[in-house]
């Protein structure tokens, strides 16, 4: 039987969004095991909310991590702890997903799992990101170092310790770390990390909608085919079923107020968050 587990990061800038997301989460599958990575500052609130929604800390790795980034990012203090994410790869199951907390999960986190075979499918994406990872003008160069050039969003992934390890990424961007940074994209972070650590590995990465012919992965709550119906929202240009609505980039809810397409999607966002707190109060928990 295959181990799954899923990981996400937090702090309590973010308590409101990780309640949201927890109570998706949970309402689709209340057994999955779930782990905290703490993002850099404070944690009291989120700490508590394990008791909650079963979620236990982890923190295995995250020092490792903490020493990479101040190697690789000298100058960017406040970006170095996104790179903990990574601590998700050193959870002992046979697939773990990684997730932002920006977003709500629609579907049955089971039907994410069971499609990596390491050599064959070593990480499992749910969106695209082309735009920010590699600087447009290196771009030429990465595709012919990088056949199979998959630009992949590092805010979800599934994988396995099997297929990809924290020596993996740490190891390939400090063996390659002139070519690293003759790719990326400046001022953006975990992403150019995972990314390159892949290509360069030539790891075999796949997106859901490749491997499910019913699912369309993961959309932005600003994208225009997606639609809220009688049911849960789904793309309208795939007429799949969305995994998880994401709310990406600065001014979240400011991009709700102003863009009335959207209004149905922050509807749903709200009602999400009401039970989560409801769940919350129910269990005794001030946080």
């Amino acid at each position: 039987m295959t181990t799954t587990a899923l990981a996400f990061m937090a702090n309590d800038r973010y308590r409101d969004w990780v309640v949201g997301f927890l109570e998706s989460v949970r309402t689709l599958d209340p057994h999955l095991p779930l782990f905290c990575i703490p993002h850099s500052g404070s944690i009291d609130k989120i700490v508590p909310l394990g008791r909650v929604f079963g979620f236990e800390m982890l923190h295995d790795g995250v020092d490792r991590l903490d020493a990479f980034a101040r190697r690789l990012f000298p100058f960017h203090p406040r970006h170095r702890a996104n790179l903990r994410k990574y601590a998700a790869l050193t959870l002992a199951v046979d697939e773990v997903a990684y997730f932002d907390v920006d977003l709500l999960m629609l579907v049955e986190p089971a039907r994410l799992f069971g499609h990596i075979r390491p050599g064959e499918i070593d990480l499992v994406y749910f969106a695209t990101s082309p735009h920010w990872v590699y600087a447009a003008r290196r771009l030429d160069r990465a595709r012919q170092l990088f056949p199979d050039l998959r630009l992949l969003s590092a805010g979800a992934f599934v994988t396995s310790r099997r297929a990809l390890t924290i020596d993996d990424v740490i190891g390939t961007i400090e063996a390659n770390r002139a070519l690293y940074r003759a790719l990326r994209r400046r001022k953006v972070y975990d992403q150019p990390v995972l990314n390159f650590a892949l290509h360069r590995l030539g790891k075999k990465c796949r997106s859901i909608a490749e491997l499910d012919q019913d699912l369309a992965g993961l959309v932005s709550f600003r994208n225009p085919n997606l639609q809220v119906g009688d049911g849960a929202p789904v793309d309208v240009a795939t007429r799949r079923q969305v995994v998880a609505i994401h709310w990406a980039g600065a001014g979240k809810r400011g991009g709700e107020l102003f863009d009335e397409r959207v209004w149905p999607l922050r509807r749903l966002r709200e009602a999400v968050a009401a039970r989560a707190e409801a769940r919350i109060r129910a269990a005794g928990i001030a946080c």
